[in-house]
């Protein structure tokens, strides 16, 4: 059997601001998603702002270790883009294709500079476009494809009807009062819409008949963009979604209420897949929290488990 794909979806400024997390923010497609998979009740970015954040998820580095301090926009980079998760996955017979925000590397070329073998789409507004019609072609080799979206960043769109500010409660330790129950209410409009197409991104890897065989990573870079959130150190500015939904461990519609953060994604991904690990890893794999056979992180160092995808 072929070896499973990854989908790599990722969001700007959703914290755990969504329905799986209890919050009155409609967002049926990732409730879905973590009613079939693994959710992460205390799951932690490394680093509160965009380009950090993520650049630790995919080096499984401290900011500070990997070199990314800032805002790539701003000059930041990777110290080396080959410890970038795909090239540890090329080395496996894995294809990658980056559809919408990256922001690890700066450009029109970025993609190239990080090593992708494909850019399917520049486009933050609307990347599932180009990523559906990915997934409909034919894939003779596994592939790890990365679609980021930038809908709840700010600015936030005009509220729909079905958020009206009138009954929004603003996150706490905002104000309640009719200009933070307006900003809530746009944030909740812009969730559904980050809902609604990471559900056609879903949708198109079950009608190809993907899914199956796909682990779906989905998680966020920080916080939401409210004081006292995004750019901050408190658990509201580094609380993010995670779910993982997938073949083996990745199913069940479980929730994990171990303390996990982004770093200890790349290490689960090698573990998982049986694949040497990196020796610039500094996360932990998530796989004894998933058998049961730890109870926390800590408990995962000394926990050995071979699944075999």
């Amino acid at each position: 059997m072929q070896r499973p794909n990854i989908l790599y979806l990722h969001s700007h400024d959703t914290g755990r601001f969504i329905q799986p997390y209890g919050h009155a923010v409609a967002t049926p497609n990732l409730q879905r998603l973590a009613g079939e998979g693994v959710l992460f009740r205390q799951a932690f970015t490394v680093n509160p702002t965009c380009s950090p954040s993520r650049a630790c998820l995919l080096t499984g580095q401290c900011a500070h270790r990997n070199g990314m301090l800032g805002l790539a926009h701003r000059g930041f980079a990777l110290n080396d883009y080959r410890q970038h998760l795909i090239h540890t996955l090329h080395a496996q017979g894995y294809t990658s294709a980056l559809a919408g925000v990256q922001h690890i590397a700066h450009g029109p070329d970025a993609w190239q500079t990080i090593g992708y073998r494909q850019c399917l789409s520049q486009d933050s507004r609307s990347p599932e476009t180009a990523a559906i019609a990915w997934l409909e072609q034919p894939h003779p080799e596994p592939f790890f494809l990365s679609v980021g979206f930038a809908d709840t960043h700010r600015e936030f769109p005009t509220e729909t009807p079905d958020d009206d500010p009138r009954w929004c409660l603003p996150p706490p330790p905002l104000p309640d009062t009719p200009e933070t129950r307006l900003d809530m209410a746009r944030f909740k409009t812009s969730a559904r819409r980050l809902d609604a197409k990471m559900g056609a991104v879903l949708d198109a890897l079950e009608r190809t008949g993907l899914a199956a065989n796909t682990l779906v990573i989905a998680t966020t870079d920080h916080g939401i963009a409210f004081p006292r959130m995004k750019c901050n150190l408190h658990d509201s500015g580094t609380g993010v979604m995670l779910i993982l939904r997938g073949p083996g461990p990745f199913a069940g519609g479980r929730v994990v209420d171990a303390m996990v953060s982004h770093l200890d994604l790349f290490p689960t991904l090698c573990d998982w897949l049986a694949i040497p690990a990196p020796p610039w890893l500094e996360g932990r794999s998530l796989l004894p929290l998933l058998d049961g056979s730890a109870a926390d992180i800590h408990e995962a160092i000394h926990t050995e488990v071979n699944w075999h995808a």
